[in-house]
């Protein structure tokens, strides 16, 4: 099969996004098949949902996105990790420690579990650093209520980001129509306090196929970046995947890489393949490398 271009790419995208929508607006086992018109200027017939999904090969090879012409900068990417620390384990100690990391580098946010919250707004107050937690983490297979519940609390708490896990088994079980609304619920309720969502999507669970629905789903339910991985899950972020989610919604929903990524080489490969945000707990570890090979560069020159 031929590689496909961005712009039928985009057209293949377009076409999923009507369909979902016509589907959950539609009634209970109503089916779809109607001319719609999209973004790519033209009107096109709608294939059937299986049809258009199936349009993508189950490994997605024949899809050729060129990688972003992305560089470090001067500056560092510092600013582009959001430093985090999940495990059960963690002490009040350990907190404390990454949130002063966190002020010293300029990472872009802490990532902590819930009942951290209040501590790390407070230890972060008057820094450029947010403070950013997780919904419904690790397995998404919470309530919606209770995810909404979840969110509520952690924003009065001080959270200025929330990453939120999709309902998985929903989205392998084809409920589009639940796993929309889990997000939008959180979506609503974030956005009201102008808040960011991110939602993982757990991409080393899911087909290739179940990734394209999972980008345009979050797409339509308003997030504000995919992201790859919890980080609980074997493996986490890889690059192809990366690449796959820039190549569906790069451009107008953040794409964050997580899961595994431990050194500075990792970091620029994510980013190359389509990253804009990064989630790591070895955070300290990549900028030091990073200023390394910018001192090492700039000595060459």
């Amino acid at each position: 099969m031929p590689e496909m271009s961005k712009s039928e790419l985009d057209r293949i995208v377009h076409s999923i996004g009507d369909e979902l929508l016509a589907r959950l607006k539609s009634e209970p086992g109503e089916k779809t098949n109607k001319t719609t018109s999209t973004d790519c200027g033209s009107e096109i017939e709608t294939q059937t949902f299986s049809d258009t999904m199936n349009s993508l090969t189950p490994d997605g090879s024949h899809v050729h996105i060129p990688y972003p012409d992305w560089s470090p900068s001067e500056a560092g990417v510092a600013n582009l990790i959001d430093h985090t620390l999940l495990r059960p384990d963690a002490t009040e100690r350990d907190v404390r420690k990454i949130c002063a990391e966190a002020r010293h580098h300029g990472f872009a946010a802490v990532c902590v579990n819930p009942g951290w919250v209040s501590l790390v707004a407070r230890e972060l107050r008057g820094s450029s650093v947010k403070t950013c937690t997780v919904v419904g983490f690790p397995q998404g297979a919470t309530l919606t209520p209770v995810k909404c519940a979840e969110a509520e609390q952690v924003i009065k708490l001080g959270a200025d980001e929330v990453d939120m896990v999709l309902s998985i088994g929903a989205l392998k079980s084809h409920e589009e129509d639940l796993v929309y609304t889990d997000i939008r619920c959180v979506a609503e309720l974030v956005h009201s306090t102008h808040r960011i969502l991110k939602v993982i999507l757990e991409t080393s669970l899911l087909s290739n196929q179940e990734k394209v629905l999972a980008c345009v789903l979050s797409k339509l339910a308003g997030a504000d970046f995919v992201k790859t991985s919890t980080g609980f899950g074997i493996p986490g972020a890889n690059i192809h995947d990366v690449a796959l989610m820039h190549s569906l919604v790069g451009g107008e929903v953040g794409i964050k890489a997580a899961g595994g990524i431990t050194t500075y080489s990792d970091l620029v490969q994510m980013m190359r393949a389509g990253a804009t945000r990064i989630g790591s707990s070895s955070g300290v570890a990549i900028v030091t490398q990073a200023a390394e090979k910018f001192v090492v560069s700039k000595n060459r020159d």
